[in-house]
């Protein structure tokens, strides 16, 4: 089973709607749901729209939305027609419906409404003694993904987790199913979203628990539920929970971190592309699109000639020479700009052949967030045993050769804060990182950004809701400052 483009019975992006909301739009395409549902091959094709349309969310403006609103980015001045600059200087428009403000809204509730019809019609197909386990495995893999996209959402119009207290502040509405015409919605809290996210990977852990067997890593599994629930534990801050979800993947070693000569195939090798079983061994999850459609990460910040975005010079200044992680980020002698091909290909291969892939998530965050929650718990040595194991890595050395120095244990947080920019950079992630320490954004030397320094807490932290979604939906709430 392949990742699909567009089919008949897979979603259809919506991208304007007279007189609805975002969140009623039923992109089922032109056949009805009786029509796409009525047996086990329409449900079956109509998830793979849906991965289709969650993997073209991750190589588009969300993935590349974490890195541009940190520290680790820098805006190449001179090209033509910029991508995102709104988004990089924080000066996103409520009422730009061309820009990523109203698309990664839009296409994200896309992406949402065609999972939940899934998940509401795979209810007939449980009932069938022959279509039982295949309903089960489709339906377990749809809240994985439902999970997965009110996390993503949740990231870039509210505030994280720790924002409040007790998590009360302004999350996105909560959709179980694509709301009928004229049914207005309100934002639940993040604590109620987290706890529907939570529900979503608990059930999917056990419908795909009865069938563990995954064809390949670009779908769904209870492993990959696992990982994503440790992150979410994490950004949570239950700090145990954290260290027994990950524990379950790391101990015995399910997922072994490749090794240090084989870091940059990891991303860049082209076989990946359409040989699912060569992906490397570390990754527990990611989005693959078998045909070429090269998305706005591999244009932004992979692409060797009309790269918008490269590494700034404070964040390659963190590497060593010695670091593995350093041929991630290819200069241009043209610019003397690092560029991070951590969405390239490898030399020599056409465009046909890039390998159009999104980590999910992989090992090596799992040891990431291990350390820190162990840190937390005040497990000093168990978190410098993983930062080790990732060193290790990076150096091409064994762990022995590893030694971890702090004197206090703010200067071991540093360390173990750093380890995770390093690994994980020009991955999607670092802005969430950066809210969550309830850190200022503080970009540097080399910035060039018309916003160099954010203090925390602040309303422009996250994005605008959509104009066009305010004005049609008066239950929507706006955010404060960002929506004028």
């Amino acid at each position: 089973m392949k990742l699909l483009l567009y089919s008949s019975v897979a979603a259809t992006l919506i991208l304007s709607s007279c007189g609805k909301s975002f969140l009623e739009v039923d992109p089922i395409g032109k056949l009805g749901k009786e029509q796409v549902f009525r047996d086990i091959v329409g449900l079956k094709n109509a998830l793979d729209g849906s991965y289709n349309l969650m993997a073209r969310y991750h190589m588009n403006e969300y993935g590349v939305y974490g890195d541009l609103r940190g520290d680790d980015v820098a805006f190449r001045t001179g090209i033509s027609n910029p991508v995102m600059q709104t988004e990089f200087n924080y000066v996103a428009n409520d009422q730009d419906e061309a820009g990523a403000t109203r698309l990664m809204w839009g296409n994200g509730y896309a992406a949402l409404n065609n999972i939940n019809n899934i998940i509401n019609g795979a209810e007939p197909f449980l009932e069938s003694s022959i279509d039982k386990a295949q309903a089960t495995s489709i339906l377990g893999q749809a809240l994985l993904l439902r999970a997965l996209c009110n996390f993503d959402m949740t990231n870039i119009y509210a505030q994280q987790y720790n924002y409040s207290p007790d998590a009360s502040h302004l999350g996105i509405p909560i959709l179980l199913k694509t709301p009928p015409a004229g049914t207005h919605v309100a934002r639940e809290s993040v604590s109620a979203v987290y706890a529907q996210i939570l529900a979503d990977i608990e059930q999917c852990i056990q419908l795909l628990s009865q069938n563990p067997n995954v064809p390949t890593k670009i779908y769904a599994s209870v492993d990959a539920a696992k990982a994503l629930r440790a992150r979410i534990y994490l950004y949570m801050g239950q700090y145990q929970n954290v260290v027994n979800q990950t524990s379950e993947l790391i101990t015995p070693n399910k997922y072994p971190l490749v090794s240090s000569a084989d870091y940059k195939k990891m991303f860049t090798a082209s076989a990946q592309r359409t040989d699912y079983t060569s992906i490397a061994s570390e990754v527990i999850w990611q989005f693959n699109l078998e045909k070429y459609a090269k998305g706005t990460v591999q244009h932004l910040f992979s692409e060797p000639v009309e790269y918008q975005y490269y590494a700034a010079p404070g964040y390659v200044s963190l590497f060593s020479d010695q670091d593995i992680r350093k041929t991630m980020l290819q200069i241009d002698p043209a610019t003397n700009y690092y560029r991070s091909i951590k969405y390239g290909k490898e030399d020599g291969v056409i465009n046909d052949n890039w390998p159009l892939n999104v980590k999910v998530v992989r090992s090596a965050e799992l040891y990431l967030n291990r350390a820190e929650a162990n840190f937390r718990l005040g497990n000093y040595a168990e978190a410098v045993s993983d930062i080790k194991i990732l060193q290790a890595r990076a150096r091409n050395v064994s762990t022995d050769l590893i030694t971890i120095a702090y004197n206090t244990p703010e200067e071991l947080f540093a360390i173990i804060k750093l380890e995770r920019r390093k690994e994980l950079g020009f991955e999607n992630q670092r802005i969430y990182d950066i809210m969550r320490y309830k850190e200022s954004l503080n970009r540097g030397t080399g910035c060039t950004s018309n916003l160099c320094q954010l203090t925390y807490p602040n309303d422009r932290f996250i994005m605008p809701i959509p104009r066009s979604e305010l004005d049609i939906n008066p239950l929507m709430q706006p955010n404060p400052t960002v929506n004028q």
